[in-house]
């Protein structure tokens, strides 16, 4: 849970790399991490994408992450070639729909987050130092994570839900010690990308030494144009990140008479506490435009409706371990449209999410 902004391919092994085990393997040296969590969740309401099955999807219980995965490093030096690959089951919740809302609506086109299955699964090729090249089932490099014990909070954000967050492809990375840089191609496959057929994206990373810093793009065919900017540093009494979205549509995946363009913003604070005890505290804004005529949906690019939205999430988080963690989240979000809908089918525009997480870390 090391994770606010970062290399989300990386994430699983960064979060459990302090107490991953290591096997011997044909005189090869493999990595094997992992972690479980269980949760409780309440949410007053859904979105309108529930299908009819909002008291449904109210009070449960859930196995939020169960991963296993192997990791050889690449090494120009001694054994160029390396790989990562993690099979897992999880579910997916966001501040503005269930996980279950994800899956029934088949919002990943790879698949449904439920099915145990890679869901990371790369080889690595480092013919010289500083360059490599990954191939397979990749993440993109920007935002929150897709599992859940790999970020700071229970339910992911607004801005997730406007990422592709994963899919095949293959990406060059070169690191220039002052700075990172990538391109990559893809063919979607993740969410949200069900008609995208090729991506390509582009990004570098810095270590400013006050902050670390972030430009990110990604360029969907016939959908949409992604912009990042992100940044993260520690100010001694907390650590701080943001992120900045801007995002266009391409003129086949626009809807004629609505916007073609939203920002989203967000605002990660993790107050230092002690090192058992932290409150990761994340503040959202989007405005997803206007909609056409007889439309709430705005540009489309969000699923929070047209104009503006807002999120405040508080997790206090207890880690009586380096690899245990217990967790309890209070999330709300507020928009212009009526987008969430009860159990008695009344709309609402504003939706309450509490949560309790439990986790172990290998």
């Amino acid at each position: 849970m090391k994770k606010v902004l970062g290399l989300a391919a990386a994430g699983l092994v960064a979060a459990g790399a302090a107490n991953a085990g290591t096997l011997t393997v044909a005189n090869t040296d493999i990595t094997l991490y992992g972690g479980v969590s269980a949760s409780y969740d309440y949410m007053d309401n859904d979105h309108v994408a529930a299908q009819n099955n909002v008291a449904g999807n109210q009070d449960n219980f859930h196995v939020t992450t169960f991963a296993i995965g192997l990791m050889k490093k690449a090494d120009p030096n001694k054994s160029p070639i390396g790989f990562n690959a993690a099979f897992a089951s999880f579910d997916i919740p966001t501040v503005i729909a269930s996980g279950k809302v994800v899956n029934d609506n088949n919002l990943i086109k790879y698949g449904q987050t439920s099915e145990f299955k890679p869901w990371l699964a790369y080889a690595t090729i480092a013919p010289i130092e500083g360059l490599s090249i990954d191939a397979g089932l990749l993440w993109n490099k920007f935002g929150e994570a897709p599992l859940t014990i790999l970020n700071k909070n229970y339910t992911r954000g607004i801005l997730f839900t406007g990422h592709p967050v994963l899919y095949p492809g293959a990406r060059v990375n070169y690191d220039a010690g002052i700075a990172k840089v990538y391109v990559g191609y893809n063919q979607g496959g993740g969410l949200r990308q069900g008609n995208v057929k090729d991506a390509v994206e582009a990004g570098v990373m810095a270590d400013l030494g006050v902050a670390k810093v972030g430009l990110h793009m990604y360029d969907e065919s016939a959908g949409r144009n992604l912009y990042v900017a992100c940044a993260k540093a520690d100010a001694g009494v907390a650590k701080v990140g943001v992120e900045i979205d801007y995002t266009t549509l391409d003129d086949n995946a626009k809807t004629p008479g609505a916007d073609d363009s939203a920002l989203g913003i967000a605002l990660n604070v993790d107050p230092v506490i002690n090192e058992q005890v932290s409150v990761p505290v994340r503040i959202e804004y989007v405005n997803n435009g206007d909609s056409a005529p007889g439309d709430i949906s705005g540009s489309g690019i969000y699923l929070t409706g047209e104009k503006s939205a807002w999120s405040f999430t508080i997790t206090p988080t207890y880690k009586p371990t380096k690899n245990t963690f217990a967790r309890v989240e209070a999330a709300y979000v507020t928009t212009d449209k009526k987008v969430f809908v009860n159990d008695k089918g009344n709309g609402k525009d504003s939706r309450t999410v509490l949560a309790f997480e439990a986790g172990f870390l290998f």
